[in-house]
């Protein structure tokens, strides 16, 4: 299909070979169809094609030889926390392998994060994460909103370390945290367990107990991955998650 749409055409291009590679029509050591092939394709100049491989470059995606052409490269070598990545990922449906790695990295990190923020974060930073904790409460049944407030909630916390490592991987992974929040609360709200474990967590924050706070973030994150885990699962007739959690 043609791309339209001027300045964003080189864009465009990128996300539509991005995604055909995530979604694996292209394969890793598979060589990329030539430049006119692409143009005729996409309807777009070589100039468009070329500057979209070289993004694709720039995020791992492929690799580029004059004489062996544009070949897709192993997933170990994609740039995972790229955004444009990770959302191509989703486009193309998650698996329980790349969420079960999800949640290891959440348990590697955001323990630690809820300790810093307890201990280093500003008044600012605890009015923060209380504001989006409240709101998160407040969202009863509008389970948009209440996935928004999540997301929230976890990268303030990020933000409150004063850590500018731990603010980049937060940004970096909101688009699959909100997958995973998306996924949890496809059949129901929070479960009430979860949103008294995110006060657990908030609490121990505004408290500056550290030590609290890390504990009660492992404990949230050992209850999300069971919720994911059941929303996983195809649903039966008249099952919520609030009942099975």
């Amino acid at each position: 299909m043609p791309v339209r749409g001027g300045g964003k055409r080189c864009a465009a291009v990128t996300s539509e070979l991005g995604g055909r590679i995530v979604a694996g029509l292209f394969a890793p050591g598979e060589t990329l169809p030539t430049e006119a092939v692409l143009c005729a394709q996409l309807g777009v100049s070589r100039t468009t094609v070329r500057e979209a491989v070289k993004r694709l470059h720039g995020k791992g995606l492929v690799a580029v030889s004059p004489r062996n052409g544009t070949k897709v490269r192993p997933t170990v070598h994609w740039n995972q926390f790229d955004t444009e990545v990770l959302a191509w990922r989703v486009a193309a449906g998650v698996d329980a392998a790349m969420l079960d790695q999800l949640y290891e990295i959440r348990d590697c990190f955001e323990p630690r994060a809820c300790h810093l923020a307890a201990c280093r974060g500003s008044a600012a930073d605890h009015a923060a994460i209380s504001g989006h904790f409240a709101e998160l409460a407040e969202a009863s049944g509008d389970v948009e909103r209440g996935i928004a407030a999540d997301l929230a909630f976890h990268l303030a916390i990020f933000a409150a370390t004063g850590n500018l490592f731990f603010i980049s991987l937060g940004s970096a992974i909101s688009t699959a945290l909100r997958l995973s929040f998306s996924l949890s609360q496809r059949r129901a709200p929070i479960p009430a367990a979860e949103l008294r474990l995110h006060e657990d967590v908030c609490a121990a924050i505004l408290a500056f107990d550290g030590a609290g706070a890390e504990a009660s973030m492992r404990r949230l994150l050992d209850a999300s991955r069971r919720t994911l885990a059941i929303a996983a699962r195809p649903a039966e007739a008249g099952e919520t998650l609030e009942a099975l959690s």
